[in-house]
């Protein structure tokens, strides 16, 4: 992981937990916040570092592009989710998105079976399973799908950004 000027760390918190809010209470995660959050590490990662600051912005938001826009296609991840984590990657830079999406998967993947145990959608998921590359997916495993569990991806996002945060300041 790579070290990241405190007036950045205080933007890619501030960003998370809006993200998190907005997208408990209403299931979206709007795009001034996450555009305006792909902007300001650009910006802030250029004025703080010069050249090696936009590269550092650059290489983040780039592998956030490759990970999460076939994600997107796929319809495991929402639209919101997708920039939000290019946001993370113009803020923190691709080693620490790296560490951030290995966490938010695991942390997501434990509050996904938490929701579907909750939802008592247990069996009917595992038995959709095989069927999930399929181009007949079930409606359920499509994320933003009225039938799907669904659940607020930007808080686990949110939890691993923070506690990665955390990992590098200690």
């Amino acid at each position: 992981m790579t070290t990241i000027p405190v007036a950045v760390e205080g933007v890619l918190a501030g960003t998370v937990l809006a993200a998190a809010a907005t997208d408990l209470r209403s299931r979206n995660i709007p795009n001034w916040l996450t555009l305006g959050a792909m902007a300001a590490g650009f910006v802030l990662n250029t004025w703080l570092r010069g050249w090696p600051g936009l590269k550092f912005a650059a290489l983040g938001f780039g592998l956030a592009a490759l990970i999460f826009i076939p994600l997107f296609v796929m319809r495991w991840l929402g639209g919101g989710d997708v920039k939000l984590m290019a946001a993370v990657g113009a803020l923190a830079g691709s080693q620490n998105l790296l560490a951030v999406f290995l966490l938010d998967a695991v942390l997501g993947g434990a509050v996904a079976v938490g929701v579907i145990v909750a939802k008592g959608k247990l069996w009917r998921t595992l038995k959709n399973l095989p069927r999930i590359f399929s181009k007949d997916r079930p409606a359920e495993l499509q994320a933003g799908h009225e039938e799907s569990v669904g659940m607020p991806r930007a808080v686990t996002i949110a939890a691993a950004t923070l506690i990665v945060l955390w990992m590098l300041n200690r």
